[in-house]
């Protein structure tokens, strides 16, 4: 696909590798242990419950000092790679979660935004060393430039949130990501 192509594609995600070292994603999901993993939970109207749907552990890493550094680095990739393809107006972040996904844990064909939600693009950052799962991870519907790489430890796949995805589940081991959801003015 050419570039041109690429920047008017609006149903498309991307994949930046490198975005977290291996040392940062060992550091994120320990902060997330130190937190405390729970069972997923969804957005059903206005309640918060778990889902059958989403079968995963989370830990919701809120925006606090110590963390300022990760939540700085999402913002600026995000913020140059929207710059680049969707142009979409985004002012914010919402708190990140770590999600941890073994055997027969995954999330089914979903979208993450929802009416009345401010969320313009979707960070999905794999903390997980490729070898340390087989099979599962992230499902796209819509075009995927760099797909090839959104196993990498450190990898960031970055989509509109109103693509269709799912986290399929690993057959063996665990699979560790980081979720950022970018906001901004509720669409037109």
């Amino acid at each position: 696909m050419n570039r041109g192509v690429w920047e008017q594609y609006v149903l498309a995600a991307t994949t930046i590798r490198d975005v977290l070292t291996e040392t940062e994603c060992d550091a994120v999901k320990k902060d997330a242990l130190r937190v405390g993993l729970s069972r997923s939970t969804v957005i059903k109207g206005k309640r918060i419950k778990p889902s059958r749907a989403r079968t995963s552990n989370q830990a919701v890493l809120e925006r606090t000092p110590e963390r300022e550094w990760l939540y700085e680095r999402i913002l600026t990739i995000a913020e140059a790679v929207n710059a680049e393809l969707w142009k979409f107006s985004v002012t914010g972040i919402e708190n990140m979660q770590v999600l941890r996904y073994k055997p027969t844990q995954r999330f089914k064909w979903h979208y993450d935004t929802y009416p009345g939600s401010l969320r313009k693009l979707t960070c999905v950052i794999n903390l997980s060393l490729p070898k340390s799962y087989w099979r599962g991870g992230l499902r796209l519907m819509g075009a995927h430039k760099n797909k090839e790489h959104s196993r990498l430890q450190g990898a960031a796949t970055l989509f509109p949130t109103f693509i269709m995805h799912k986290a399929a589940a690993p057959w063996w081991g665990e699979r560790w990501v980081l979720v950022a959801w970018l906001t901004g003015p509720a669409w037109a």
